[in-house]
């Protein structure tokens, strides 16, 4: 986690600095190691309604690409930063990520190492990259890093958008049939409302609920918008504050499948995360550190304890199944990578099995759950049109 730490430097200067750590304390013991009189330390809130790209006009993934590509070719890191910076230079004198690549380059001349120069660009450089470049300097091997950290990047992508993908025509379909709602019980209605209006009490209650709710609707259609609007709202303010995203994850939790695919899911990301560092060449305590901010509150205290018993020399395997953070699946990965050590591997093996349990989920709510809202909306539109001609059907039997 990123906090921001405000100080003095020995010459009485502010300071005002970026430190990845894992908790205050920590920032405060790294800012004092680099010989700041602390005054401050807030964790940093990164403004996440805006993406880092769109911040810094930075692509991450072709910086990256683009890196792996020189430095294969047997360019120096500082080279290759140059070069890169050129490249920018050419798409003018403005152009995106132009200033960032220079400032690393900077760094490097003086004397600073990459992962110190990222690490000052939290918003940019996600600490996993960090740590992972950090690692690989002790061999002054960047590449299997960037390979793995881009690949990461790729399977973490792929797995988002087919789930992003799985939902959004059950969305557009709820979209769609709640215009087409909102029309028949604004617009049509209200003109059904003045042929029953001599009718009286003759006219079924659920036909007259809805017209009274259409009346409403074509009358006020101010404070329609507004009761609309505020409800949009209060979904937007759901899925982004934490809080009241975690209340309703835990009511969705009482679902024992949809219970079992959260977890999955943070599994997933999990072991995904840590393969990455692990593989890296990052101590497993210290890439169970980093990981850690990523989980939601429970868990991210199983793995603080987790953390702690690895640290007084329990096994990894053993500890994650105690503390609840590993699957029977997974605990069999870990077991045979800790055998042959290669945990990082078997970490990331289990991180695979579990993506694609979620994305055969994904796969069977949009096979489901679009022709069941279809016809869940049907059903609605339905009603609504059987209780606006209901009356004419009950004065016509009355006639005869």
């Amino acid at each position: 986690m990123q906090y921001r730490v405000t100080g003095l430097a020995a010459d009485v200067s502010a300071q005002s600095l970026t430190i990845d750590a894992v908790d205050a304390a920590a920032a405060r013991a790294a800012a004092v190691a680099r010989g700041i009189t602390v005054v401050d330390v807030r964790p940093l809130k990164p403004r996440r309604w805006i993406a880092p790209a769109l911040r810094s006009g930075f692509d991450l993934d072709l910086f990256c690409q683009e890196l792996l590509a020189l430095l294969d070719g047997g360019i120096s890191v500082g080279e290759a930063l140059q070069t890169l910076a050129e490249k920018a230079r050419d798409r003018g004198p403005e152009g995106p990520g132009r200033a960032l690549i220079a400032e690393l380059h900077a760094a490097l001349q003086e004397g600073r190492t990459l992962s110190d120069a990222m690490a000052r660009r939290p918003e940019v450089f996600p600490h996993v990259l960090v740590a992972a470049i950090r690692a690989s300097e002790h061999t002054s091997d960047y590449g299997p890093a960037l390979l793995r950290f881009h690949r990461y990047r790729t399977l973490v992508g792929d797995v988002r958008s087919r789930l992003i993908a799985a939902a959004t025509y059950p969305v557009i379909l709820l979209g769609a049939s709640l215009l087409v709602l909102a029309f028949l019980v604004g617009f049509v209605v209200p003109r059904f409302a003045q042929v029953y209006a001599d009718l009286g009490d003759r006219v079924p209650l659920g036909s007259r609920l809805i017209i009274g709710l259409g009346q409403i609707i074509s009358t006020q259609p101010l404070l329609s918008a507004t009761v609309i609007a505020l409800a949009v709202l209060g979904l937007v303010a759901v899925v982004r504050s934490p809080g009241l995203r975690a209340r309703a994850l835990g009511l969705a939790r009482l679902w024992p499948r949809v219970d079992q695919l959260l977890f999955a899911a943070s599994c997933a990301r999990l072991y995904r995360t840590l393969a990455l560092l692990v593989q890296g060449g990052v101590a497993l305590p210290s890439a169970l550190a980093m990981v850690q901010p990523m989980l939601q509150a429970p868990l991210a205290d199983r793995l603080r304890a987790c953390r702690q018993a690895i640290s007084e020399g329990r096994g990894f395997t053993d500890s994650m199944a105690a503390h609840g953070l590993s699957t029977a699946v997974a605990t069999r990965f870990f077991r045979v990578g800790e055998r042959s050590g290669k945990l990082g591997e078997m970490i990331e093996r289990a991180a695979d099995f579990h993506e694609r349990e979620l994305v055969r989920a994904a796969d069977w709510f949009g096979r489901v759950v679009g022709p069941a809202l279809m016809l869940l909306m049907g059903i609605v539109i339905g009603v609504v049109v059987i209780m606006m001609y209901l009356p004419i059907f009950q004065l016509s039997e009355a006639l005869q």
